[in-house]
């Protein structure tokens, strides 16, 4: 019995999906076998972090009126992750971070700050610990360099901050927290970024966006934010 035309229309479309059906479970196990983007030689491993950051101080906040009274600053950065693979190229990476920055007012802000004196600075130095939790991914183009994005909470303590004050002949300083400060001692920072390694060494620069109002017992707002260039050493 001869096939109609409708009849070879259909066969043909039948053939043409599982050719395609085909074609696409070849292309998953491909990309499964890749490296780039599954390495199956992924493994946990420890990291050394050493690097700069910029302090990127935003506005005082207070009765819709914002002021940017505070000029970047800069600091350093030290410690130490624990990259730990997920599935594929995805990870987490836990880490512990001692840091030191600091970041001043604008003169035009404290040139009469107090009483008849006149003052010509105001710093403000931090010394704390930080706690970040990154998730990301990476994508092996060789054996030997990799590319990462990453994402992901970082808890902030400051274990000493204090501020000081300098003009003609007078030089004051106190710390920001406690009962007299303004700041609190506790920020959340949300961070993103990218890095490049190759082989055992490591280069990232990353962004901290501040969560959370640092100021104390206050109805302004002031949010902290910075950005990082770390170099490191991955065991």
């Amino acid at each position: 019995m001869p096939f109609e035309p409708e009849d070879i229309k259909v066969f043909i479309m039948k053939k043409f999906l599982v050719s395609m059906a085909l074609v696409m479970v070849a292309g998953l196990s491909v990309m499964a076998q890749n490296t780039i983007v599954s390495n199956p030689d992924n493994k946990a491993y420890f990291g050394v972090r050493v690097g700069g950051e910029v302090t990127c101080p935003g506005k005082l906040v207070g009765d819709n009126v914002s002021v940017n009274m505070f000029n970047n600053g800069g600091g350093v950065e030290f410690g130490g992750i624990y990259n730990v693979p997920v599935v594929a190229n995805f990870y987490i990476e836990p880490g512990l971070k001692f840091f030191y920055n600091t970041f001043s007012c604008k003169k035009e802000f404290i040139e009469d700050i107090q009483d008849d004196i006149i003052f010509n600075s105001l710093s403000i130095k931090t010394f704390g610990m930080r706690i970040p939790v990154m998730v990301g991914y990476h994508f092996d183009f060789t054996d030997d360099v990799k590319v990462s994005v990453f994402t992901g909470p970082e808890l902030e303590i400051g274990l000493s901050a204090k501020e000081y004050i300098k003009g003609h002949n007078v030089e004051m300083s106190g710390s920001v927290y406690g009962e007299d400060g303004s700041f609190n001692r506790v920020n959340v920072l949300w961070g993103i970024g990218a890095g490049i390694s190759y082989q055992h060494f490591q280069f990232s620069v990353s962004g901290g966006i501040c969560m959370v109002n640092m100021l104390k017992d206050s109805d302004a707002t002031f949010h902290e934010n910075r950005v990082n260039f770390s170099l490191g050493y991955n065991f």
